[in-house]
């Protein structure tokens, strides 16, 4: 297997996609699939979310929202199941996928694990590269970099050890809720826990924020879809 970043091959790596939620927001623009079936340049957020993660990611997996209607490369494995808790916030999806991961997961347990909302319809794989890239391998305490676009952090494209799994499900079964309070949990226990890609160190290779740009609302989605966008 070609090597991809240092030492981190392909069969090391697995994705979470996010594709559940109501989308209500979205309005009379909601397709019946949920948001992920959004159709953006003739194909939907879930293919083009996929596609920006089969090249890097030798597993991935869809949380929520419909059964796939997408096809792959045969070399690459996906998997879809459901929220186990519709409804219930994103955080729960991300448990929902690192559990199969550790249950079920087919190969052996990849190092590293990409979340991805599925409404990103302008990342690509030489985004979540540099995801991979900017994770720092060598500190075995790091369990989650996020990247920080402006002010923001940007929890629903970054990159976990599947060991995120059990600090997850101690905070969500003493009611946490937000990624935020998550993140500070960590941080409280080991500081180090959570790496942050600092915003001027992202903006270099995401000049454009792709990584930010998630789609909402109705008008986000005609920002998308205007004839001339491309």
């Amino acid at each position: 297997m070609r090597k991809l970043v240092e030492q981190v091959h392909k069969e090391d790596i697995a994705a979470i996609i996010l594709a559940g939620g109501q989308a209500r927001r979205l309005g009379d623009k909601r397709p019946p699939g949920g948001k992920a079936e959004c159709i953006v340049g003739g194909k939907s957020l879930l293919r083009i979310v996929s596609e920006a993660l089969v090249p890097v990611a030798d597993s991935v997996l869809v949380v929520g929202g419909e059964p796939l209607k997408i096809s792959f490369q045969k070399q690459i494995y996906v998997k879809h199941i459901s929220d186990h808790q519709p409804g219930s916030g994103p955080l729960h999806a991300v448990r929902d996928g690192l559990r199969w991961i550790w249950r079920e997961h087919v190969r052996p347990l990849p190092q590293f694990v990409i979340v991805s909302a599925c409404d990103l319809p302008t990342i690509n794989p030489f985004l979540v590269l540099e995801l991979l890239r900017h994770f720092p391998k060598q500190e075995m305490l790091t369990q989650w970099a996020i990247p920080q676009v402006g002010h923001r952090l940007q929890y629903l494209f970054s990159i976990c050890r599947p060991t995120l799994l059990d600090p997850l499900d101690s905070f969500l079964e003493a009611g946490g809720r937000d990624f935020g309070g998550f993140v500070h949990a960590l941080q409280k226990v080991e500081s180090k826990s959570v790496h942050v890609i600092g915003d001027r160190i992202w903006r270099k290779v995401d000049p454009n924020a792709c990584a930010a740009r998630d789609i909402d609302t109705a008008t986000d989605l005609t920002v998308y879809t205007k004839p001339t966008s491309h």
